[in-house]
């Protein structure tokens, strides 16, 4: 089985697979780093969006071959030490985080904006977002915290605490794991050596003993 050498998050990660497999499948089950989501496989939904040499890119339709070499940034690599960084702390203050399948994928996006223009218009926020699907279908909240992510708006703008002023947001509980990538979800559990897994759901969408 062949190795390939990746630049992970600025830590050097050797893998042994098949040249042919997909990025993202190495960065979930070989390196155990189940922050970046996979939702199609097929380039469609952008959930598995890495920043590859600081570009964008879907990681389900990169080969490991492609990516053997080259700089692979993940939403594990922004925060420091366990600090979230400006951007995520704007997704996590702004309620950016929903359901959180597409969080990471948004702030991979919004990093790679971010790094073109430091205070990005509306349009330019759009457009740098448009391959990444949320089903939350809110992605007004995922606009506000980029435009207000920077202090070099023109506008102060102020953030009262819960309880301080009638409407004041109440951050998320969870908000946080979804912002750095370590909140886990079905598909990012696994029994340990397991071989093969199957899910069995409840025949009662309600019930009580």
């Amino acid at each position: 089985m062949p190795k390939f050498k990746l630049n992970v998050n600025g830590k050097e990660k050797v893998v042994e697979a098949l040249p042919v497999k997909r990025l993202a499948d190495v960065l979930r089950n070989d390196l155990n780093m189940t922050g970046t989501k996979v939702g199609c496989d097929a380039g469609d939904c952008g959930a598995c969006t890495v920043i590859l040499d600081g570009k964008q890119v879907c990681s389900c339709l990169v080969p490991l071959a492609q990516a053997d070499g080259r700089n692979v940034l993940t939403i594990e690599g922004l925060s420091n030490d366990g600090d979230l960084n400006a951007l995520q702390k704007a997704f996590h203050r702004h309620g950016a985080a929903q359901c959180g399948i597409c969080t990471p994928a948004m702030l991979m996006a919004a990093t790679e904006l971010l790094k073109k223009y430091s205070s990005p218009t509306e349009q330019q926020i759009c457009d740098a977002l448009g391959g990444v699907l949320c089903r939350c279908t809110g992605y007004k909240k995922i606009i506000d915290a980029i435009l207000q992510v920077n202090a070099s708006s023109s506008m102060t703008i102020t953030h009262p605490e819960a309880g301080e002023a009638v409407g004041a947001r109440v951050v998320k509980l969870d908000g946080k794991e979804k912002v750095n990538g370590s909140e886990l979800y079905g598909a990012d559990q696994a029994p340990m050596d397991a071989l093969w897994l199957r899910v069995i759901t409840s025949p009662y969408w309600n019930a009580t003993f």
